[in-house]
């Protein structure tokens, strides 16, 4: 159940949901980082002073009856000190200090209520909604191309193929799952009594959140201006983001449930002390993970062609993201909201949640689901 509603939240078709209102002016994401960016260059003003200045905004804001970032009448409301708490807890381990100064500094920047409202909208919908779309749909709507376009992608934003790069996946990590050890059937020695299955080269960013083009240009721009800043990656690695989403850089093979589970944020990679080390973790809730004592296993990533072929490893900047914003979603409760959302338009569009794709742009997709659970409610209201 919404935290709140009344006649007028549901009567006034013209401004379907506070939500709706961002899409359109993704413009605005821009300029109000442009602000910040003002603020960052203060060398006067500590990250520290400034994280302590938006713990203390936070927590005002949490005591606020006006925190809250409308939804449907189905839908539980979105908490918007909630999701800047969890923006800026996991900062630091996302992308440095500049990540943590970054995210300081923007919820600094919002000195009234209805501001910090509006900078929590923005990082659920331009930041959030991305990673998350698309991984509740159904996969039958991945067609068959070797080369899908966005839109075909959208259904499944994590491609169970890396295409020509699969096999070069495949090689560099051993033709083993790199979480749990598991052989890939094809290529298990001979005399390996161990069990085996086919393993799937996962994406760790998907492909659609890396993959620009013309119907979704703003909402993009403003999606990765955010990601420059929060996730510490090099402008090189930003522009090139279109050529490196299919790169090995951008994967691991993994086996299908643990694939799934990594797919839905449920299971990230937390990095160790040492270079290519990391820690397997998951957001909590579960179990999502099977058998239970992979959590908490170490593994290593390294190249098994070597010295045959440089294979490049799995991009450190990009397992931070993906674990950043597991974290975020479960912490926020951004993920329990989504998950209703989908699931109350599938139940809506009888079972058809894939039959709105709007042109391949998360945000836009976001809005007609929003705007649909709005005009339904009115209806029988």
């Amino acid at each position: 159940m919404s935290h709140s509603r009344n006649a007028s939240d549901l009567s006034d078709l013209s401004d379907l949901s506070n939500l709706s209102t961002t899409i359109s002016e993704p413009e605005y994401v821009i300029s109000f980082n442009e602000d910040v960016y003002l603020a960052m260059q203060n060398a006067v003003v500590s990250t520290a002073t400034y994280v302590v200045q938006a713990q203390q905004i936070i927590e005002q804001l949490a005591t606020s009856q006006y925190r809250w970032i409308t939804t449907p009448p189905s839908v539980n409301d979105v908490d918007a000190s909630k999701v800047l708490d969890a923006m800026l807890r996991n900062a630091h381990r996302t992308g440095g200090e500049s990540s943590e100064r970054y995210t300081a500094c923007a919820i600094c920047a919002c000195h009234e209520i209805h501001e910090q409202v509006n900078l929590a909208r923005t990082w659920f919908m331009y930041l959030l909604w991305p990673f998350t779309a698309g991984t509740h749909q159904p996969s039958d709507l991945v067609s068959g191309q070797a080369t899908p376009t966005i839109d075909d992608t959208y259904g499944s934003l994590l491609k169970r193929g890396f295409g020509v790069n699969l096999q070069q996946v495949n090689r560099r990590d051993g033709y083993r799952c790199v979480i749990s050890g598991v052989w890939d059937g094809a290529h298990k020695p001979a005399g390996v009594q161990q069990g085996w299955v086919t393993l799937e080269a996962a994406h760790i960013l998907k492909r659609a959140v890396g993959v620009f083009t013309m119907d979704r240009a703003h909402t993009a721009a403003a999606t990765w201006n955010i990601i420059r800043h929060y996730s510490g990656m090099s402008e090189e690695t930003i522009q090139n983001m279109e050529r490196l989403v299919d790169d090995p850089s951008n994967g691991m093979m993994l086996q299908r449930d643990i694939h799934d589970i990594f797919d839905k944020l449920k299971v990230y990679l937390e990095p160790t002390e040492r270079e290519n080390e990391y820690t397997v973790k998951d957001v909590g809730g579960g179990p999502w993970i099977h058998p239970l004592d992979l959590l908490g296993k170490t593994i290593t990533f390294r190249n098994h062609d070597s010295p045959t072929r440089d294979l490049p490893l799995p991009n450190p900047h990009f397992i931070a993201l993906h674990a950043g914003i597991s974290r975020i979603l479960h912490m926020s409760g951004a993920s329990e909201i989504f998950a209703q959302i989908l699931d109350k338009y599938d139940g809506a569009a009888g079972g058809n949640i894939g039959s709105l794709k709007s042109n391949g742009d998360p945000v836009h997709q976001l809005s007609s689901m929003m705007s649909a659970l709005f005009i339904g409610a009115s209806l029988f209201t």
